[in-house]
């Protein structure tokens, strides 16, 4: 597997929802999953900040336990790549009328029932998260524990019936239109690849 420079700008939170964003951390310009995106501890916690699971402080806290437990922070990188393929294979698998892994639906049931075990509910669910997972609870796990809270609230929800899988690369989204016709993770990448290579095809009479 490839590794490419890690940026999160906004073309990096197409899906529509965390658990989606994170399944789309890996893959490139086709549906091989061969850029790794989250090479180190200190990428998913610069991820986890920039798709809102985590907080200045957290991230910069977790930076620092990362620091001082190197071997601890290796562990929680490894969860997190875990669950994003599982989550990833099960839902694509989905998508596309494929049958899913038994083992990749266990593994996220089992990450979100046990994020559900170790969280606490919110005094308020109205307003923000029902489920309560702090820094002091999860130390490096705090990332991995939310993204799995996120996921078990996406596969809850209505939106688990809205979710595509991008006709070029590997990405997945949510699809909110009435038609639900959405073929691309984002028309600014994928779209106008699809675009180009249609022209390419008709220009040289391959297509």
């Amino acid at each position: 597997m490839s590794t490419v420079g890690t940026t999160w700008g906004a073309e990096a939170f197409v899906g529509g929802h965390p658990a989606l964003d994170l399944t789309n951390t890996v893959g490139g310009a086709t549906r091989a999953r061969d850029v790794e995106r989250l090479h180190t501890y200190d990428d998913v916690v610069a991820w986890s900040l920039a798709a809102g699971v985590l907080d200045d402080a957290e991230a910069t806290a977790l930076a620092a336990r990362a620091a001082a437990d190197p071997e601890g922070a290796a562990r929680a990188l490894d969860e997190v790549r875990a669950h994003r393929e599982a989550l990833h294979r099960w839902l694509a698998a989905a998508v596309t009328g494929a049958e899913a892994d038994e083992a990749d639906r266990a593994r996220v049931a089992d990450d979100v029932a046990d994020a559900h075990r170790r969280a606490r509910p919110a005094p308020d669910p109205t307003r923000g998260p029902a489920w309560l997972v702090t820094l002091d609870d999860a130390g490096l796990a705090l990332p991995g524990r939310r993204l799995a809270l996120l996921t078990g609230a996406l596969l809850a929800g209505e939106d688990r019936r809205r979710i595509g899988l991008c006709g070029r690369c590997s990405w997945l989204f949510l699809d909110p239109s009435p038609t639900r016709r959405r073929r691309w993770c984002s028309m600014a990448t994928c779209g106008n690849r699809a675009k180009a290579a249609r022209h390419h095809a008709r220009a040289t009479g391959s297509g």
